[in-house]
């Protein structure tokens, strides 16, 4: 009974934390979404 608590508390906290891996490193995440304006100085080399 004690091993399966244990399994199942383990298999969450791994689901959990893979989905947060993802979403940090995911090009589609919501932090990746913010694009800065380009400097001048920049745009006058291109």
């Amino acid at each position: 009974m004690l091993n399966m608590i244990k399994r199942n508390i383990l298999s969450v906290t791994a689901s959990v934390l893979t989905l947060v891996a993802m979403s940090g490193v995911s090009t589609t995440s919501m932090w990746a979404i913010y694009e800065p304006d380009m400097p001048e100085s920049i745009k006058k080399e291109l």
